[in-house]
C-alpha cells in the first residue's frame, strides 16, 4: 500500500494525485475554468512546443492542481470525469452555465444530504459539481 509522509516526494502544495486535461486547446479550456470554477493558471507553468502549441501549464482550482497539455495530431479524444467539492453547489452549477457549460443533471438532493449536479464543460468534460450537507 502507498503512504503519504511528509515530505515523501511531493511537491508543496501538491496531491497525491494530479489530474491532468488533454484538449485540443488548453487556453481556451483555462479560460472557461478560471470562469467556470474560479481557477488561477500558476505562474511560470506554461511551456510550449516549437508549434506553439501548449506543450504543459498548471491551473489550480481550491486546494487542488490540474495539470493540462494541448492533444497532438491523431490523439484520441480523452475526457476527464471530476467531483468538485464546492461549498454551493447551486451557485457553482450556475457559475459554471454561465461560463459556457451544458447541463448534465440539475442540482439535486441525494438521499444522504449533499447537493449535486452536473455540467459538461466545451470541451467534453463532465464536472460534478458537490456540496457536502
Amino acid at each position: 500500500m502507498l503512504e503519504e509522509t511528509a515530505g515523501g516526494g511531493i511537491p508543496e502544495g501538491y496531491g497525491t494525485v494530479t489530474p491532468w486535461l488533454i484538449s485540443r486547446d488548453s487556453a481556451e479550456l483555462i479560460r472557461f475554468l478560471e470562469a467556470a470554477f474560479s481557477a488561477g493558471e500558476i505562474a511560470g507553468s506554461r511551456m510550449h512546443n516549437p508549434d506553439g502549441s501548449i506543450a504543459h501549464v498548471e491551473v489550480r482550482i481550491g486546494s487542488s492542481i490540474v495539470m493540462l497539455f494541448d492533444s497532438y495530431e491523431g490523439w484520441p479524444k480523452t475526457p476527464g470525469f471530476f467531483r468538485l467539492y464546492l461549498e454551493d453547489a447551486d451557485a457553482g452549477y450556475q457559475q459554471a452555465m454561465r461560463a459556457g457549460a451544458t447541463s448534465v443533471t440539475e442540482v439535486t438532493e441525494l438521499f444522504w444530504g449533499d447537493r449535486i449536479g452536473r455540467v459538461r464543460d466545451p470541451f467534453g468534460n463532465i464536472w460534478w459539481l458537490q456540496s457536502r450537507a
